[in-house]
C-alpha cells in the first residue's frame, strides 16, 4: 500500500519536467468559488480542482462521492451503493465541515449540517469546482475543510441544441437522459431531465450488526432548468432550478428488508440579476431556496427542511485593486413527523443568520495579495468573526509561490441543539485556523503543484458517551498534496497524492475519558492516477484510486486498497457515441465503513446524441 502512495507521489513529481500542451483540458478556466468573483484559476491564490462536463460523462453511473475521491484531496465514506449514506473528508475534516453549494446557493440539511451528496445525481451536473482550505470568510459556517460548488447544465453556445443518451449495466442499472437548449443574443435556456435505477447489491458483510441478505436497490429522477435574459448591455436576469427525487433500499437491524427505505427529495432554486451600476462597478441581488426532505419506511420520521437565503454582492475597481463586499441572510425552517409533529420534537424549529463580508485584492508587479473578512450572527448561537489573508508571487510566467492562512467556523446544528433525546443548547461553534504554502508550475494546461497545509479545529462538537452533543474535542491535520497533469503525445496524465497525520483528543473529564488518537476514517495516505488516450474516433481512460489503512468509529482496522476504473468512447458520427465503463476492475473487496462492502465490479455501456 505504501509503495503504490509511493509511485503516485512520484508520477507527480516527475511530471514536473518539460510541459507539451494538452489540448484536452481548458488551459486557464474562470472560477468563482475560490473568490466569489470571476477568476482564473491561475489567481485564484487556493487549491482548486474544476472538473468540466467531459470528465462528469466519462464516470457514467459513478456517485457524487466517487467522482469527487478521483481528483485529489478527498476521501469518502459510503453505506454501499447509489444512494446510501455517504461523507466526503476534505483534507482531514469530517464531512460537515464541507460546504456544498448549487449556483450559488447554500446546499444542507439545517438538521446534521451535511449537503447529503448521496441524493444528488451526475446527470444533473454540468460543473463542478472543488477549493479545499478554510473558506469562511467567504461563505460562513461550515466552510471549514473546504467548498464544493456545483453548477447545473446552462446554455453555453448560440444556436439550438439537443442532447439524449441511455444506457444499461450489471445489476439492473439502467439510465436515461435528454436535454435541450437554446441562445440567442439576449436569452439563454437549458431543460434536462433524467432517470436512473439499479438493483444494487447486497451491501452489509455476514456479522455486521446490520446485515440483511438482500439486494438494495436505487432509483433517481432529476430535472434542471436554467433561463437567463439581457434586458440591456448592463443588466441580466435568469434563475436555476435542480430537483433530485428518489428512494433507496439499506440495511439494519431493527426493520425488515422490505420496509428499510428511505425516498428523499433534494431540490435548489436561485434566482438572481446582476449589472454593471457603473463603469468598474458589478452588482448582483440573489435570492435562493434550497431544501433535503427524506422520509423513513420503518419508522416516523419525515422531516421536511426550508433554507432561504438573501444575498447582494458587489465587486468594485478602485484604488488599482478589486473591493468586494455584500451581505447575506439565510433563514432555516424543520417541519414534518417526528421533527415538529409526533411524540418527541425539537425544541426549536427555525433560525436565521445574518452576515457582512468584504474583501479587497491588489496586484503589485508580480506579487498579488488578497483579503477577506466576514462577520456573521447566528440566532440562539451568537456572533463569529473570520478572515483570510493570501499572497502570491509569480517570479516568473510559468512559476507562482503562493502562502495563506484563514479561520473557519461550523455552527452547531438542530440535532446538536434542539434534538428531543439529548438536546445541548449550551454548544459552541466550531473553529478552526489553518494555513497553508504552495509552488506551482504552469505551462499551458500542465501542471505541477507542491501544497504544504496544516489546520487545527477547537471546540470541535462530538458526542459523548450518552450521545449528547459536546465541544469535547480538538482535532489537528497536517499534510503535503502532491499534483500533476501532463500530456505526453496522445496520452494526458493526471496525478495526486496526499500524505497527512490527523490528530483528535477527547476529554469527557475523566482521566479514563483523555486521549489523542487518529480521527476516524482518514488514511495517512491517498492517492490518484489518472491517463486517457485519444486517436481518431477512440477515447480510453483509466483511474487509480489507492487509501492506506485507517480506523473506522469503534476502533475497527479498515484495510487499505487500490482499485482501477476504465472507460471507452467511439464516435460513430459527429453526433453519436458509444460508450462504457467498467467500474473497480479487479473486483477488489474492500471497505469505506466498517461492516459495508463497497461496490463490486460493474459494466455500464450505452449511446450518446449531441446536435451539434
Amino acid at each position: 500500500m505504501s509503495r503504490w502512495s509511493t509511485s503516485v507521489a512520484l508520477a507527480g513529481v516527475l511530471s514536473a519536467g518539460s510541459f507539451p500542451v494538452a489540448a484536452q483540458i481548458a488551459l486557464n478556466p474562470v472560477v468563482v468559488t475560490a473568490t466569489r468573483m470571476d477568476t482564473t484559476i491561475d489567481r485564484a491564490l487556493a487549491d482548486v480542482t474544476v472538473i468540466e462536463s467531459q470528465q462528469i460523462r466519462d464516470a457514467g453511473m459513478s456517485t457524487l462521492p466517487e467522482l469527487l475521491r478521483a481528483y485529489g484531496g478527498i476521501e469518502i465514506s459510503q453505506t454501499g451503493g447509489a444512494g446510501t449514506v455517504s461523507g466526503l473528508f476534505m483534507r482531514g475534516t469530517k464531512p460537515s465541515q464541507t460546504l456544498v453549494l448549487v449556483d450559488g446557493i447554500r446546499l444542507e440539511s439545517p438538521l446534521s449540517g451535511g449537503a447529503l451528496p448521496e441524493f444528488l445525481p451526475l446527470a444533473a451536473i454540468e460543473r463542478i469546482e472543488i477549493v479545499r482550505g478554510p473558506m469562511s470568510a467567504l461563505y460562513g459556517s461550515g466552510a471549514v475543510g473546504g467548498v464544493i460548488q456545483i453548477f447545473t447544465r446552462q446554455a453555453r453556445e448560440p444556436g439550438w441544441r439537443g442532447s439524449f443518451s441511455a444506457g444499461v449495466g450489471s445489476r439492473g442499472t439502467r439510465q436515461v437522459q435528454g436535454g435541450i437548449s437554446g441562445a440567442n443574443e439576449n436569452t439563454r435556456f437549458a431543460l434536462h431531465a433524467s432517470s436512473e435505477r439499479t438493483s444494487g447489491f447486497d451491501a452489509t458483510l455476514p456479522g455486521s450488526f446490520d446485515f440483511q441478505p438482500d439486494r438494495d436497490g436505487h432509483r433517481n429522477h432529476s430535472l434542471t432548468a436554467s433561463l437567463s435574459h439581457k434586458l440591456s448591455t448592463r443588466w441580466e436576469i435568469g434563475g436555476n432550478l435542480l430537483v433530485s427525487d428518489g428512494k433507496v433500499f439499506y440495511d439494519s437491524a431493527f426493520s425488515a428488508p422490505a420496509d428499510t427505505w428511505q425516498s428523499y427529495r433534494s431540490s435548489a432554486l436561485s434566482l438572481f440579476a446582476r449589472g454593471r451600476v457603473l463603469d468598474g462597478w458589478q452588482t448582483e441581488l440573489r435570492l435562493g431556496q434550497s431544501a433535503i426532505d427524506y422520509t423513513a419506511g420503518s419508522y416516523a420520521f419525515a422531516p421536511r427542511t426550508d433554507s432561504r437565503t438573501l444575498s447582494w454582492q458587489n465587486t468594485v475597481e478602485a484604488g488599482g485593486g478589486r473591493f468586494l463586499f455584500g451581505a447575506e441572510t439565510l433563514e432555516q425552517k424543520i417541519d414534518g413527523e417526528g421533527v415538529t409533529r409526533g411524540d418527541f420534537v425539537y425544541a426549536r424549529d427555525d433560525r436565521s443568520t445574518h452576515s457582512l463580508f468584504g474583501g479587497y485584492e491588489r496586484q503589485f508587479g508580480d506579487h498579488l495579495l488578497r483579503g477577506t473578512l466576514r462577520r456573521d450572527h447566528i440566532e440562539s448561537v451568537g456572533g463569529k468573526t473570520t478572515g483570510a489573508l493570501a499572497w502570491g508571487w509569480q517570479f516568473t510566467p510559468q512559476w507562482l509561490l503562493r502562502a495563506s492562512y484563514g479561520t473557519a467556523f461550523r455552527a452547531p446544528t438542530f440535532d446538536d441543539l434542539y434534538n428531543a433525546f439529548g438536546p445541548n443548547p449550551l454548544l459552541k461553534p466550531e473553529h478552526s485556523r489553518g494555513g497553508e504554502i504552495a509552488l506551482e508550475h504552469r505551462q499551458g494546461a500542465n501542471l505541477a503543484r507542491a501544497t504544504i497545509f496544516a489546520s487545527r479545529i477547537e471546540q470541535a462538537i462530538e458526542l459523548d458517551s450518552m450521545f449528547i452533543a459536546r465541544n469535547l474535542a480538538q482535532a489537528k491535520v497536517r499534510g503535503l498534496t502532491l499534483e500533476a497533469r501532463r500530456a505526453l503525445g496522445a496520452f494526458n496524465v493526471r496525478a495526486s497524492a496526499t500524505f497527512q497525520h490527523t490528530e483528535g483528543s477527547m476529554d469527557d473529564g475523566s482521566d479514563a475519558g483523555r486521549g489523542t488518537d487518529e480521527l476516524v476514517r482518514r488514511a495517512p495516505r491517498y492517492g490518484v492516477l489518472g491517463v486517457d488516450w485519444r486517436e481518431g474516433r477512440w477515447r480510453l481512460g483509466a483511474d487509480a484510486v489507492a487509501q492506506a489503512r485507517r480506523f473506522d468509529t469503534q476502533g475497527q482496522r479498515l484495510g487499505g486498497y487500490l482499485f482501477v476504473d476504465a472507460w471507452a468512447s467511439y464516435e460513430l458520427s459527429r453526433q453519436w457515441e458509444l460508450f462504457a465503463r467498467a467500474g473497480n476492475l479487479t473486483d477488489k473487496q474492500y471497505q469505506t465503513v466498517f461492516g459495508y462492502r463497497a461496490p463490486p465490479r460493474s459494466l455500464f455501456v450505452g449511446v450518446r446524441y449531441a446536435m451539434r
